[in-house]
């Protein structure tokens, strides 16, 4: 399945109207239809939500990310030994933390695009891993 990974940062910048870069991240997210399916792996439900509640977003938001992560428009894909290893792969040639590295694994496993609002991710990536398609909001 091609697409479109969704890092974290971007889902929880756009749920949350906290975030500093609310706007242009939910633009971005509502910039594709309902029905497109982002891929997210497998732990994407646990990184948001644990983010949320790290700031100390209220209990109706994050029950509302629940719902949405748990639908129909976030495909989980499973942390498998192919993951793995291409993970392992971009960590140690881009020098990205390891949830970084699997988002970024995932897009290219998937010949997808990876929308994201690390910069560092994108300085990193763009260098590394030049055929990416990375995406980010404008700010």
């Amino acid at each position: 399945m091609n697409g479109t990974v969704l890092d974290a940062s971007v889902f929880i910048a756009a749920i949350s109207p906290s975030e500093i870069h609310h706007r242009a991240a939910r633009g971005l997210y509502d910039s594709h239809a309902e029905d497109h399916v982002f891929l997210v792996p497998s732990l994407f439900r646990i990184e948001v939500l644990a983010a949320l509640a790290r700031r100390g977003e209220p209990d109706e938001l994050l029950d509302t990310a629940d719902v949405l992560v748990s639908g129909p428009r976030f495909h989980a894909v499973a942390i498998d030994d192919a993951l793995i290893d291409t993970a392992t792969r971009v960590a140690r040639s881009a020098r990205l933390r390891a949830y970084d590295a699997v988002y970024v694994a995932l897009a290219l496993n998937r010949d997808a695009s990876l929308l994201t609002l690390d910069a560092d991710v994108r300085a990193k990536i763009a260098v590394a891993f030049p055929g990416l398609n990375l995406v980010s909001p404008s700010e």
